[in-house]
């Protein structure tokens, strides 16, 4: 009897646990170098977080969005890396503010 007890116990606990927890969201990597990001070109999920690491140099560079579903930019910088957790779908199409057509398309998609 104090077995079933227990167990019951234990499902109605693992029961009351969010599923939101139980997924979570992937890291990708994005290089940040002289003129172009790596890749130029990538889908993630919604709720999926890009890493973006710079190629040390002397040429500041940084990750604004020029279109799409919300706004943000990374410091400007020559080395180092910015996180950015994507929980909008959509297309964005980013851009670096010191570099004339240094550009990546990104598309967050649905989970």
């Amino acid at each position: 009897m104090r077995l079933r007890t227990l167990t019951c116990a234990a499902l109605a606990a693992a029961a009351a646990t969010p599923a939101a927890t139980a997924v979570a969201g992937k890291v990708t990597t994005v290089e940040v170098g002289n003129g172009f990001y790596g890749p130029a070109k990538k889908t993630i999920s919604q709720g999926d977080k890009i890493r973006f690491n710079w190629i040390p140099s002397l040429d500041l560079h940084n990750v604004h969005v020029k279109s799409g579903p919300e706004q943000f930019k990374s410091p400007t910088q020559a080395a180092g890396s910015w996180s950015r957790k994507f929980a909008k779908r959509g297309r964005f199409v980013l851009y670096c503010t010191e570099h004339e057509g240094m550009t990546m398309k990104l598309t967050v998609a649905k989970r």
